[in-house]
C-alpha cells in the first residue's frame, strides 16, 4: 500500500520586484527553518528552497496545516506568498529533504500553485476527488485577504500562527487594543474558524485517499 502525503509548493509573489532579493531569500530561509523545527512531527521531508523564490515541503498529515502556512506568511510580511497543495503518493523513495522526489502529490501541488498564480489566489488545493468545499474556501479566503490592509494581514497571520494578543503587541510595538482592533476589522475569529474547518476537511481527504490506496 502506498503512503499518501501532502506536498506544499510555495512561491513568493512579485519577488522579482523586491528591492533586496538577497534579504528576502534570507528571511524566507529563516522562516522555513523555523517551520522545520516547529513541525517535526508532521513533516515527512523538510522544507527547502528550490528554484528562484520557490520552496517546497512534504507532510505526513494535515494537522496544524493552517498554522504552518500562516507561520510562513508571517515570516515574509509584508511580501505575500501563494501556496499550492497536492495530496497523493510518491513514485520515488522518501527523502529527508523535499528534493529529488516525484509523484502525484508533487504534480498536484505544482498544478495548484500554477492555478493560484493564474487566479491570483492565496492558496489552491489539487486532489483526485470531487471536493468543492476546498475550492470555495480558497476563493473566499483569498478574496478576504485581498481586502485586508497590510497590518490586518500581519495580525491575522500571527494569530493563526499561534500568537496571542499580548505577544503580537510586544512583537509589533503597539498596544494590545490596536491588535484587537485590527483583528476585529479583519473578521479574524470567523476566518480562523473557517481555516480550522478547512484543515479538518484536508485531514479527511487524506484519510479517504489513504483508504483508497489500500483497496
Amino acid at each position: 500500500m502506498e503512503t499518501v502525503y501532502l506536498a506544499i509548493i510555495g512561491d513568493v509573489v512579485a519577488s522579482r520586484a523586491a528591492s533586496d532579493r538577497a534579504r528576502l531569500q534570507a528571511r524566507l530561509q529563516a522562516g522555513l527553518e523555523q517551520v522545520n523545527a516547529a513541525f517535526t512531527g508532521q513533516l515527512a521531508s523538510t522544507f527547502v528552497l528550490t528554484v528562484g523564490d520557490e520552496f517546497q515541503g512534504l507532510l505526513r498529515d494535515a494537522s496544524g496545516l493552517s498554522r504552518l502556512l500562516a507561520q510562513v506568511s508571517a515570516a515574509l510580511h509584508p511580501v505575500e506568498v501563494r501556496f499550492g497543495l497536492g495530496i497523493g503518493p510518491l513514485d520515488t523513495p522518501l527523502r529527508p529533504r523535499a528534493l529529488g522526489m516525484d509523484g502525484p502529490c508533487f504534480h498536484r501541488a505544482r498544478a495548484a500553485v500554477q492555478r493560484a498564480e493564474e487566479r491570483r489566489t492565496a492558496l489552491e488545493v489539487e486532489v483526485p476527488l470531487d471536493q468543492p468545499a476546498l475550492e470555495i474556501y480558497s476563493l473566499l479566503y483569498s478574496q478576504l485577504r485581498q481586502g485586508w490592509t497590510a497590518k490586518q494581514r500581519q495580525v491575522v497571520d500571527l494569530s493563526m500562527a499561534g500568537f496571542n494578543g499580548r505577544a503580537m503587541a510586544a512583537r509589533l510595538g503597539v498596544s494590545p487594543s490596536a491588535i484587537s482592533q485590527r483583528l476585529h476589522a479583519a473578521g479574524a475569529p470567523a476566518v480562523i474558524q473557517a481555516a480550522l474547518s478547512w484543515e479538518r476537511a484536508m485531514i479527511e481527504v487524506m484519510a479517504e485517499l489513504q483508504r483508497m490506496e489500500g483497496r
